[in-house]
């Protein structure tokens, strides 16, 4: 049986990449396709499992090197002339499409397509248009974004069965497919992450992790924070950096460590009161990492999120995205700290391990391709 793979574009190793890393661990590929490939070798490695493919990829992305990105207009231009290059060249029995833009839209002679939907397609174009054309820019796209959200969907009814990431996602494709799909978690390295030996109780500061850019929304939480006089450690960096550190300024219970190693990273959330986390994410894969620690999650009530932390047992919710509820949220975690159990929290992120992921995608082939 011969299988390919094809994923939107090799950038940096992130947590799409890692579910691609899954697959390539479950499944012997004989080829490997990509829209672009500007992704560096050390990576490129991790994300194969030590070996170094060879990539093949779109003619017209090539030409566009690392600003690929903004060719977005004419990405269905691209994917026709992609699909146009390769489609007589290569043959195979089973196509998996790992899908946050272009691949689920991707043809060569395949006997059965397969896509794993990564997140919330295209969202620049969907939920997200409002933050990334704000202002006028909104109303100038409008013409493109009409057209793109066509070719979305018309994308979306070439694949013979769709992989959700989460039950949030499946909703979405739904929504805005009107197509069915199948949830299997994507993995997280469970096993990278040793359990905490020191109390939750004894913890003296939360701390909170991620690319520091607006939508993940790290203001509410320092503004919170401050509010209620308790250490926050932010781990990460990004274009906010500078904006948030100029609001946490003259507060020392706020502190940045910018980038840091996982092994640190780790470290630091295994010996944290709890991980706090704002944003709303397609599945989340940082609160199951500080799960896999033992520690407990104070989370907005949105996204996978909701699927990966039970309320009051591995975490609490805040029901709103806004300062007065998370203080509200981080009062409540503080009154039933007795409740979590850091066994226990770390007994649920095995429920999306690595070898999760695995046993539920060979349920899935077994039943819908090895018939």
């Amino acid at each position: 049986m011969k299988i390919a793979i094809i994923h939107d574009w090799l950038d940096k190793y992130g947590g799409a990449e890692r579910v691609v890393t899954s697959f390539d661990k479950i499944i012997s590929f004989d080829y490997y396709f990509a829209y672009a490939d500007v992704m560096n070798d050390s990576d490129k490695l991790k994300m194969f499992n030590g070996k170094n493919p060879t990539i093949i990829k779109s003619d017209l992305m090539k030409i566009l090197g690392t600003y690929f990105r903004f060719a977005f207009p004419l990405f269905p231009f691209i994917t026709k002339c992609f699909n146009s290059q390769v489609h007589n060249k290569y043959s195979v029995d089973l196509l998996i499409s790992s899908s946050w833009c272009l691949s689920k839209g991707f043809r060569i002679n395949s006997e059965f397509h397969i896509c794993y939907i990564q997140a919330r397609n295209f969202k620049y174009i969907w939920d997200e248009y409002k933050n990334y054309f704000p202002g006028i820019l909104g109303y100038i796209f409008i013409p493109f974004r009409k057209y793109l959200q066509n070719f979305d969907i018309k994308m979306s009814k070439n694949p013979d069965h769709i992989i959700a990431n989460s039950k949030f996602v499946q909703k979405w494709i739904k929504e805005h497919y009107k197509l069915d799909s199948t949830v299997i978690y994507p993995p997280v390295s469970v096993e990278d992450f040793s359990l905490r030996k020191t109390k939750i109780s004894d913890s003296k500061y939360y701390v909170t992790v991620g690319r520091l850019v607006k939508y993940k929304r790290f203001d509410l939480l320092i503004d919170a924070f401050i509010k209620l006089n308790k250490k926050l450690i932010v781990i990460g960096d990004g274009a906010e950096r500078t904006n948030l550190e100029k609001k946490a300024k003259n507060n020392d219970n706020i502190i940045f460590t910018g980038f840091l190693s996982s092994n640190e990273i780790s470290s630091y959330i295994s010996n944290a009161r709890a991980f706090v986390f704002s944003s709303i994410e397609d599945f989340g894969i940082a609160p199951v990492e500080a799960q896999s620690c033992g520690t407990p999650v104070i989370a907005y009530a949105k996204g996978g999120v909701l699927e990966t932390v039970v309320e009051n047992k591995t975490g609490v919710f805040f029901k709103s995205q806004d300062v007065n509820a998370i203080q509200d949220a981080v009062k409540h975690f503080e009154n039933i700290l007795s409740n979590f159990d850091s066994v226990l929290i770390r007994e649920n992120a095995q429920n999306f391990s690595e070898e999760a992921f695995a046993e539920n995608l060979r349920v899935f082939l077994k039943k819908n391709v090895y018939k």
